[in-house]
């Protein structure tokens, strides 16, 4: 019984240790991620906030979410920055000593009171190879969502290939009614983004076996291993209790004492099953997990076009809500 022990605590060990595995790749890839949207956000704001979006999908949680708050924030879309900042500050429960929980509350302050900044709706016509610029952000497409504006003065700036720019200068104030602004660079050829854009995909790279059924069989199947250690004590107790009434029989001759030794007998022998049963099945189900996870590892994985609507995407008119997924 002994040697079968040490099997059980050898198998849990090995499970654990995929586990741990592929939860460090995991992490490796969360990082990757967030670090490319974090260096588009000098390039492409709007570009960023899709990453931004993307990731979220995958890997919520407050970092994503504050990161999704100051995309917004740059973006002068203060509304959807409101929105992320205040998920981190009550969704997560995190300690008010937490940086990403503070950082949260200082950004929130910055643009509590943006209900009453004048909003800006821009006319693009955007060059071939040009880009927006908001004061010194980059927010590359041109929204037709408007843009709020703190007090003060702010330049919109259309910038094309080549260099070539063309800058509007504006001073907001409060509660004054919206306007509009039109950017453009004469004599150049134009693209309509809006057409563009419309037809922009997001698209995510589908594995060949969802994370789920494999975490799902390799966690079950090391509950039931763990399971099955539970029994195989319990064997081993009641295999105890049997000698030591079958040795008081022997000396005694009380038949109670017999009867004691024929029971413990039986829950030896329950146990036993009820061991093997557990380790096997629990067994058969973690190595079946695991080996869909090496397996949909080294598959080449399916480029799909995202239907997710678990989260806000980007437009140029708006956002795209819903709650579906496609897995």
């Amino acid at each position: 019984m002994f040697s079968k022990s040490i099997k059980i605590v050898l198998m849990s060990a090995i499970f654990a240790g995929l586990g741990s595995s592929a939860y460090a790749q995991e992490m490796e890839e969360f990082k990757a991620r967030m670090a490319d949207a974090a260096a588009m956000t000098k390039q492409d704001l709007s570009e960023a906030l899709r990453q931004y979006l993307e990731i979220r999908v995958q890997f919520s949680g407050p970092e994503v979410d504050y990161s999704l708050g100051r995309a917004y924030q740059r973006m002068n879309q203060c509304k959807d920055a409101q929105q992320y900042y205040t998920q981190v500050m009550v969704n997560y429960n995190l300690p008010e000593t937490n940086s990403i929980y503070q950082r949260a509350v200082k950004a929130f302050d910055e643009i509590s009171n943006c209900d009453t900044w004048q909003k800006y709706y821009l006319e693009c016509e955007i060059p071939t190879g040009g880009y927006v610029m908001i004061d010194d952000e980059r927010v590359g497409t041109c929204w037709q969502r408007p843009y709020s504006l703190a007090p003060g003065e702010h330049k919109f700036m259309i910038v094309d290939a080549s260099g070539k720019s063309e800058t509007v200068k504006v001073k907001s104030e409060l509660s004054k009614p919206d306007e509009h602004v039109k950017l453009a660079i004469t004599h150049v050829e134009t693209v309509e983004v809006e057409k563009r854009v419309e037809i922009e995909k997001s698209y995510i790279m589908k594995e060949k076996f969802h994370p789920a059924l494999y975490w799902g069989l390799m966690l079950g199947g090391a509950a039931l291993v763990a399971g099955g250690g539970f029994f195989s004590a319990y064997a081993n107790h009641a295999y105890s209790d049997e000698k030591d009434y079958a040795y008081k029989y022997a000396l005694l001759g009380d038949d109670s004492y017999k009867k004691k030794a024929d029971d413990a007998h039986d829950q030896v022998k329950l146990g036993n099953i009820l061991m093997y049963t557990f380790v096997g099945v629990g067994g058969a189900a973690a190595i079946t997990g695991a080996v869909l996870a090496i397996v949909s590892a080294v598959s080449e994985k399916e480029r799909v076009e995202s239907d997710v609507s678990a989260y806000a995407s980007p437009l140029q008119d708006g956002v795209s809500l819903g709650i579906h997924m496609n897995f």
